[in-house]
């Protein structure tokens, strides 16, 4: 239902026109001047507007123009005797959406008004993706201060900067990385800062599609191709021309599939399923995996051809946990912006949270980072955020020793006891060397005496020392 005002000096016909849409499911009322019309436009914003050329007082082609002048995505059909058209056409020029000549049939009122509504729509849902759109590329910064990531951000940055050109001219870019590591981020900001930014960014979950259907939904089709194609549609990589093309987890595309995807890359053509056709595509393909194509090359899972095509530019981003102090800055990046978007007041984590947050090995990334600082918002009350509103198992960590060897500590939840860690290290270390107290102190980067008095501070109960005539008694150093 759409609501429809009527601007015509003819009050019977007028009148009529409204009962009909009324019937129809509409939302009518009638004006008979131009000036009471533009007072209702701006006190009731109607849906569509249909509006008489001819008026006294003020003309429908004046009145037309302020309508534009007041709101640009007015739906405007004008009304006119068949000895006006050409005024009708002079207000096309002038903004309206269509015209329609008197006597009106009322089949072909109802058609331009459907098709009228259906453009409205459109012009919303395109209105409503490119301010996405715009959201999305505004969030598209890359945080991260760890040398690695710094590297990353100036790769991306020269690639933004590459020659303006076709789309289809530019080099491919392969992501790697694990599950959660940002790679669909790092996609987007390498269109939004390039010279495609204002151009089409298509993204293409390769998991989501099922197999029997990805063709169809890549490459498009022709109306009859197979059953329920009851009208022709065209694929993602077209919607894409222009632009960039993100084909995210592309290692899950099947071997039939990859053969089409590398023609159309090298040949910069595609046909439709059931067309004889081939169609002039222009677009960057950027492609993302957390898969070792490498080995799936091997395993024949992956054509070795489309593997290298793909390559050109790769950009292997790290997982969090080797990323250092990243993960308590991304942590205040994400408290901040969803304290923003729940309206809530100031929140911050606490010393010993923060703490957690670094020693927390992250297997989902920053994705996981991201739920657990959201997580933590929403069900922490105080100002500051404790270790229990994250919820995470840090009780046990592996930390690396002087020559490399690997001990695992185990962590309390609430608050951190030194001594107790100090005892769970030196105890480890003693059993490392089999109770040889000089070793376990240069495996802990410490003197041997002052291994001895911590080892007598804990009253820390020390293994035999293990020699060539089997053990020694628990004095000896070895």
């Amino acid at each position: 239902m759409a609501k429809i005002l009527i601007i015509d000096d003819e009050v019977v016909f007028a009148r009529s026109v409204a009962h009909f849409l009324s019937k129809n499911g509409h939302e009518c009322s009638s004006l008979s001047s131009a000036e009471e019309g533009l007072r209702s436009i701006e006190r009731e914003r109607p849906d569509l507007i249909l509006l008489d050329i001819k008026l006294a007082g003020m003309s429908g082609l004046e009145a037309l123009r302020r309508i534009v002048s007041f709101d640009p995505s007015a739906i405007v059909i004008i009304m006119t005797a068949y000895s006006s058209v050409e005024s009708a056409v002079a207000a096309m020029k002038d903004g309206a959406y269509d015209y329609i000549q008197k006597p009106i049939d009322h089949d072909e009122l109802k058609f331009t008004i459907e098709k009228a509504l259906e453009t409205s729509r459109l012009r919303e849902h395109l209105s409503y993706f490119q301010r996405k759109e715009v959201q999305q590329s505004a969030h598209c910064d890359i945080i991260g201060a760890s040398p690695r990531m710094k590297e990353i951000v100036e790769l991306i940055e020269r690639i933004a900067q590459l020659e303006r050109g076709p789309a289809g001219d530019l080099p491919t870019v392969l992501l790697l990385g694990e599950t959660g590591t940002g790679k669909d981020l790092v996609a987007r900001a390498i269109h939004h800062r390039g010279s495609l930014a204002g151009q089409p960014f298509v993204e293409v979950e390769c998991t989501s599609i099922p197999k029997e259907l990805a063709e169809a939904e890549l490459f498009g089709y022709e109306k009859g191709a197979f059953t329920g194609a009851t009208a022709a549609k065209p694929g993602l990589i077209e919607a894409a021309s222009g632009g960039t093309l993100f084909l995210d987890e592309v290692g899950e595309i099947g071997l039939d599939l990859q053969t089409k995807l590398l023609k159309a890359i090298e040949r910069k053509q595609i046909r439709r399923l059931g067309s004889v056709r081939e169609r002039k595509i222009h677009v960057r393909i950027i492609a993302a995996t957390n898969r070792d194509l490498e080995a799936a090359v091997r395993g024949g899972s992956f054509r070795q051809d489309l593997y290298y095509r793909l390559k050109v530019l790769t950009i292997e981003l790290p997982p969090l946990r080797e990323r250092g102090e990243d993960a308590v800055l991304l942590a205040n990046y994400f408290l901040d912006r969803l304290r923003h978007k729940y309206s809530l007041p100031e929140r911050r984590f606490s010393e010993v949270s923060l703490d957690a947050l670094r020693r927390y090995r992250w297997p989902g990334n920053v994705r996981e980072l991201a739920h657990v600082v959201e997580r933590a918002l929403l069900v922490c009350d105080s100002e500051v955020i404790a270790p229990s509103a994250l919820g995470l198992d840090i009780s046990r960590l592996p930390l690396r020793i002087g020559d490399g060897a690997l001990l695992e500590v185990e962590f309390p939840q609430q608050g951190i006891d030194l001594r107790q860690i100090e005892r769970q290290l030196i105890q480890q270390a003693l059993a490392l060397t089999g109770g040889n107290v000089a070793e376990a102190a240069r495996k802990l980067g410490i003197g041997r005496e002052a291994l001895r008095y911590r080892i007598q501070k804990h009253r820390i109960a020390r293994p035999p020392v293990m020699g060539r005539l089997g053990p020694h008694v628990a004095g000896s150093d070895g």
